[in-house]
Order: C-alpha cells, then sequence, then structure tokens
C-alpha cells in the first residue's frame, strides 16, 4: 500500500550545514528546522559570531566543507556580509549554497547579500516550509513527490 504524504523523506546521507547565529535562541530554531527538513543525520556546525565563523571557513577544505550555509546578516559590526565575503572568497566554499536569515526588510541588504553570492534570502524565524521549498528549488532535496529532479 502507498501512502502518500506531504513530507518529504529527507536524504538517506547526512547533509553538512553550516550555521552563523549570534542569538542561541535563533540558533536552536534553525537546528531543529534543519534537522527535521533533512533529517537527524545531518550535522550542523555552529558558529556564533562572524570571525569564529570566518576563521572556520578558512580551514575548510574540499573534503569536509559543508553542503550548505545559514548566515545571520545581521551579526555585529556588518559580521553577515564579512562571512558571505569570506565564504566565496575560500576556494571549497566558494560555490556551496548560502542562504540568509535575517529580520530585516531593508532593500538594500538583501540586494548586497545577492551580490555577495547568497542563494536565497530566507526571513526568521526560519520555517520548515520555506526551508524546504528553497532547498528543492536549489536541488539539495527533491522537488515533490512524483516531479523530475532538479536539473545539476
Amino acid at each position: 500500500m502507498d501512502m502518500d504524504t506531504n513530507e518529504q523523506a529527507p536524504p538517506e546521507f547526512g547533509v553538512r550545514v553550516f550555521l552563523v547565529e549570534d542569538n542561541p535562541e535563533h540558533s536552536f530554531i534553525a537546528v531543529t528546522v534543519i534537522r527535521q527538513v533533512l533529517g537527524d543525520a545531518s550535522e550542523v556546525i555552529v558558529a556564533e559570531n562572524a570571525d569564529e565563523a570566518v576563521e572556520l571557513i578558512q580551514q575548510f577544505t574540499d573534503t569536509d566543507r559543508p553542503d550548505l550555509m545559514l548566515v545571520d546578516l545581521r551579526l555585529p559590526d556588518n559580521g553577515g556580509f564579512a562571512v558571505l565575503s569570506a565564504a566565496r572568497a575560500h576556494d571549497p566554499c566558494s560555490h556551496v549554497p548560502m542562504f540568509v536569515i535575517t529580520s530585516s526588510l531593508y532593500d538594500l541588504d538583501i540586494a548586497q547579500s545577492y551580490e555577495l553570492g547568497a542563494s536565497a534570502v530566507l526571513c526568521k524565524p526560519l520555517s520548515r516550509a520555506i526551508l524546504k521549498e528553497e532547498l528543492a528549488r536549489i536541488g539539495v532535496i527533491p522537488s515533490k513527490p512524483g516531479s523530475a529532479p532538479a536539473s545539476s
């Protein structure tokens, strides 16, 4: 018997996610949503500020880089922009999809995020439905049951 549900099965492999978030409550919500969408096998690496994030980015190699980055745009001292720039400048991370998470609706912040290579700008608090939609759009998870897989 085939059961149809709106819930998609998470990938069978662990997705490695790099989360940059300075607010512990927002970090907890994001990690929870990531695990709900991508499964418990997913590894979430958390940096609590821009300096820590940039340092970790510079240490990533082609074999241990994350599969996805989620970056809080409004880190102190415009740190979110520094993290985006550092990721794009570091070769192993230069093509890793980056989602900016923000409470800012300021058009210039959003535009600058895309200019620095963001794949998407997501509003806080992070929502399961929106994260699923954006992950499907960029091909990290299947788009919808029965639909063609995203092209690579």
